[in-house]
């Protein structure tokens, strides 16, 4: 008879413990989920409208400095150097190799 009263003392415990999810824990799991992956788009989206931007500044200030060297360069007689693209919108090399 002790044993059995055991056995039922375990299972109150384990029913106690080791409860179960319900459909709500299961939604909450859902749009967390959902929630955890809309900020990452979005992130991820932002960023790269951030690289875009930046590209063309430097893309722009590098080709505003060239203009500005080359006019320097023809008051003093002076050639100017090709400067390379930082950016990856010109592959155009200029070495021939």
């Amino acid at each position: 008879m002790q044993g059995r009263r055991l056995g039922e003392v375990g299972i109150q415990l384990r029913t106690l413990c080791h409860q179960t999810l319900g459909s709500w824990d299961y939604l909450f799991f859902v749009v967390i989920g959902f929630v955890i992956f809309a900020a990452g788009t979005v992130s991820a989206w932002v960023m790269g409208v951030i690289m875009v931007l930046y590209e063309r500044y430097i893309k722009k200030k590098d080709e505003q400095l060239d203009v500005d060297e080359e006019e320097e360069a023809g008051e003093t007689g002076r050639t100017s150097r090709a400067r390379s693209d930082h950016g990856n919108g010109n592959l155009k090399s200029t070495h021939n190799v």
